[in-house]
């Protein structure tokens, strides 16, 4: 009987470092930057910033939507996230969805300031310094996602 109950007291300790391990794991992929030129230094092709808060449900599903897009159609688009929530925020939210691009965490809303970003989900699409498209905050939602994934797919076909 004692056997027995060591056995499953080593197996349930084995098993809670294993999930302790994982958790660390998969937090140590998440990556926080704390301004777009440490997140990606030299941009070898176009950024999609997608500027996100934690509060708002539609920005989750556009950061879904847009990787997704981007994936399924092989578009030669890098995305990152831009948020003005800080890293402590940021990290859970962002190691519980498995984010494997670049996150900034724009505390002093440099971005949101030079995009002159009033809403979120907000979408920027970058080529070196010029902006290839800009969502207009006047239009509705689903009219900027359509337009930005047309840009993104003229992209693509380039």
């Amino acid at each position: 009987m004692r056997k027995k109950v060591l056995s499953i007291v080593l197996l349930l300790g084995c098993l809670m470092n294993f999930s302790v391990a994982a958790t660390v794991t998969k937090e140590e992929t998440v990556k926080i930057f704390g301004s777009l030129e440490e997140a990606v230094p030299r941009p070898v092709r176009p950024l999609l910033l997608v500027f996100f808060s934690l509060e708002c449900h539609l920005c989750w599903d556009e950061l879904f939507e847009m990787r997704y897009f981007l994936e399924k159609n092989s578009i030669p688009v890098d995305l990152v996230g831009i948020s003005r929530e800080p890293e402590e925020e940021l990290r859970p939210f962002l190691s519980k969805y498995a984010f494997s691009y670049p996150v900034v965490s724009d505390r002093r809303k440099t971005l949101y300031r030079r995009f002159k970003v009033q809403l979120e989900p907000f979408r920027v699409i970058l080529n070196q310094d010029s902006v290839l498209y800009e969502d207009d905050s006047s239009q509705d939602f689903f009219v900027r996602r359509d337009k930005v994934k047309r840009c993104l797919v003229e992209i693509a076909s380039r």
